[in-house]
């Protein structure tokens, strides 16, 4: 069951991402934060949702270089 672990983390990269979008211009909207200022965010969250998603489909078998 370790496969399961990097689907999740593909299954819900789009509807964090979208969560963050949406946080954001809520944040727009109410004066806290312009979007123009807060949209790294989104790469942000990206970013660690493929560093985790390569953490979770680690495989012991491959050296640490990646080659085989």
């Amino acid at each position: 069951m370790s496969n399961s672990s990097p689907d999740l983390m593909r299954a819900i990269r789009g509807p964090i991402l979208l969560i963050t979008l949406g946080l954001l211009f809520v944040a727009d909207y109410f004066g806290s934060f312009p979007f123009y200022k807060s949209w790294p965010v989104l790469l942000i969250v990206f970013g660690a949702l493929k560093l985790a998603e390569r953490v979770f489909a680690h495989d012991p078998d491959v050296p640490a270089g990646g080659s085989v």
